[in-house]
């Protein structure tokens, strides 16, 4: 039987774009189409039918995702909708789009339903840091941050991909004139239909008193302002008209655009300029973030916070409204040839796209589990030893995950004296010896042995899980049985934590000072074959399915192997690879490349990977001892033996205190 989710609204750029990207990731979960509202035009959404009590009780959705439009409704009709998908066993899940209604003036009756929904949530989720914060504080909720994804079609993105990873490069424009200085800089001033959240006649006097500014600085602007044609203020719009004549800006009054004319006008500008008096998120940044055309918008609500959510955003700037000075610095800090502007492109949006839809899954699948009382319990297992500032930062990062684990076993390695810093989190301690070598697969089946949860994440005490990764990882496990997970590991750099500059543990902030593995790049999400590419940084796995295999195989020691080895063993019982979008966040430490201190334990397991399954492990590492002399190898063969020791000076020769991996 399929998941079936109903969003609300189905038909709009926002919903369609957290959905899958490929339908293999989540092959079982079923998206519903808007219900046909009765009278209206076959394109016409609302009201939305999909949240009137009979049409639930009839087509009884699994998961009923609520996003905007829910005014049409009054805060009984609301609950008595909750009710009605909650009789049938099924999962309400709210996306705070919006703590205030950018419609409307008087923000009474929209709290009033917004405080109904949430309260009657399984699952929140909304769209920037500071947004879940407030939700947290006004609604006594935690939602989930999940990212704005892209607006533009991805196929219409004009970025160019020149980096492995889709870091954002350069647009194709090689335009290198710089505004301001070698021509005026076009600033557009946005007042759309003059809704409620937009105030941009406020804005005009200190508008002219920034573009004084900048020209007292040596940069001239030229300000138009563009306003539909019909408007839900009419007063507003004749103030607007006088305004922008005592300030000579240009007023573009016009039709609403398609969204093709819409892209193309912003196109041309040097920066949008967003007159917002309220704002929890913006859609129109993401459209310019797509578009590489700069932002200024006034620092009210948490619209300034957005790129905080995915990584950080060099072409936005937020200002005091209030402050022709902030105004012009924001201004000017955005200036740039179009040569320099960082468009979005097609594969950095696609990598979040996946990234958001794995969330969103894992969300409904969690969701719709604790409504039928089906959750189960996760334990999250990690080894260590003499990692206790990463430990402590690994357990900072259970302590805010929003499907927080059942149980955290943490073993330590060949340290008997270790401890768990004090925490909120369930946590159960073990101890292995380390005589004979690094004894990993030992301390893992340890883990294993003592963890109570149906479903197992392994993390190493490196890693640190974005808010989601817990919960996606047993969603997966639970949705496919017979299932090993993979997760997607980030390597932060060597001066991460001088990046942090005090900022908290957010996944945007790690995002934004970490990669990913380029040998993961193939990787996409759902079922794969690329079995050796399983690592226990970041995977999940049912515990039936672990013990059935025997858990890990001990006769492994020390370093190597014993990951590759237990994901072969479980591709050969008939197990499923399946590729998961759920991050962790890799600590720095330095590296040997290659890893010369574990060359006699490597060797050893790479003998043992080979006599049981008939092919050598970790080639490229006995590769490179190859070249250096060490030992004799026959990548075809049987032969791997070693002819010597590295000396001191070929160990400090391979120390790399600065790669990632």
């Amino acid at each position: 039987m399929p998941l079936t989710v109903q969003h609300v609204p189905a038909d709009h750029p926002y919903p369609r774009a957290v959905r899958p990207l490929d339908a293999e990731a989540a092959p079982d979960v079923e998206f519903w189409p808007d219900p046909p509202v009765p009278g209206a035009p076959a394109h016409r959404w609302w009201p939305p039918q999909a949240l009137t009590p009979t049409w639930i009780r009839e087509h009884r959705p699994d998961v009923l995702h609520v996003h905007f439009g829910f005014e049409h409704f009054t805060a009984d009709e609301l609950a008595e909708a909750a009710r009605a998908q909650h009789d049938h066993g099924g999962a309400l899940v709210v996306t705070v789009h919006d703590l205030e209604n950018p419609h409307l003036s008087d923000q009474g009756p929209h709290r009033e339903r917004l405080s109904v929904l949430l309260a009657a949530a399984d699952a929140v989720l909304t769209l920037t840091p500071g947004a879940a914060a407030e939700a947290a504080r006004e609604h006594g909720v935690r939602p989930l941050v999940v990212p704005h994804p892209h607006v533009l079609p991805l196929d219409e993105l004009a970025g160019e991909d020149d980096a492995a990873d889709g870091t954002p490069g350069q647009p194709s424009a090689a335009d290198s004139a710089r505004p301001g200085a070698d021509r005026p800089a076009r600033l557009l001033l946005h007042a759309k239909d003059l809704r409620a959240q937009v105030d941009p006649v406020g804005l005009l006097p200190r508008l002219a008193e920034a573009v004084d500014m900048l020209a007292a600085r040596g940069l001239d602007v030229a300000v138009t302002v563009d306003v539909q044609d019909s408007v839900q203020d009419e007063a507003a719009l004749d103030a607007l008209a006088v305004g922008c004549r005592e300030h000579g800006f240009e007023v573009w009054s016009h039709p609403r655009w398609s969204d093709e004319r819409l892209h193309a006008v912003l196109a041309g500008a040097d920066v949008s300029v967003l007159p917002y008096r309220t704002g929890t998120h913006s859609g129109w940044v993401e459209m310019c973030r797509d578009l590489g055309v700069p932002v200024a918008v006034a620092d009210i609500g948490h619209v300034a916070d957005q790129p905080h959510a995915w990584r950080e955003q060099d072409g936005l700037a937020a200002f005091d409204a209030e402050d022709a000075e902030s105004l012009a610095d924001a201004l000017a800090s955005l200036l740039r040839p179009r040569a320099e502007r960082t468009a979005a492109t097609a594969s950095a949006r696609a990598a979040q796209r996946r990234r958001v839809a794995g969330a969103h899954v894992g969300v409904y699948r969690a969701a719709l589990d604790r409504r039928r009382g089906e959750a189960g319990a996760v334990s999250v297992l990690v080894i260590t030893g003499h990692r206790d500032a990463h430990l402590a930062r690994l357990v900072a990062g259970l302590e805010r995950s929003h499907r927080r684990p059942d149980q955290v076993v943490i073993v330590f390695m060949d340290q008997p004296d270790g401890t768990v810093a004090a925490t909120d989190l369930p946590v159960t301690v073990g101890h292995v010896g380390g005589e004979g070598g690094l004894p990993l697969a030992a301390a893992r089946n340890e883990a294993a042995r003592l963890a109570i949860g149906d479903v197992l994440v392994f993390l190493d005490v490196d890693c640190i899980p974005a808010a989601d990764a817990v919960g996606t990882l047993a969603a997966e496990v639970r949705a496919r049985p017979g299932a090993l997970v993979t997760g997607s590991p980030r390597y932060l750099g060597p001066r991460w934590l001088e990046g942090l500059d005090g900022a908290e543990l957010e996944d945007g902030v790690l995002r934004r000072l970490s990669r990913p593995h380029p040998a993961r790049a193939v990787l996409r999400p759902g079922p794969s074959t690329q079995w050796a590419l399983v690592w226990t940084l970041v995977m999940a796995i049912g515990a039936d399915d672990l013990a059935a295999l025997g858990g890990f195989d001990e006769g492994f020691r020390g370093y190597g192997a014993e990951d590759t080895d237990l994901a072969f063993r479980a591709r050969d019982a008939g197990l499923t690879l399946v590729v998961s979008p759920a991050e962790a966040f890799h600590q720095h430490h330095g590296v040997m490349r290659p890893p010369l201190q574990h060359l006699d334990a490597i060797l050893a397991n790479a003998h043992r990977f080979r006599d049981v399954h008939g092919t050598w492990p970790m080639d490229g590492w006995l590769r490179a001892f190859a070249d250096r002399g060490l030992v004799a190898w026959d990548p075809e063969g049987d032969r791997l033996e070693a002819l010597r020791a590295p000396t001191d000076a070929e160990l400090e020769a391979a120390r790399d205190e600065d790669a990632a991996f």
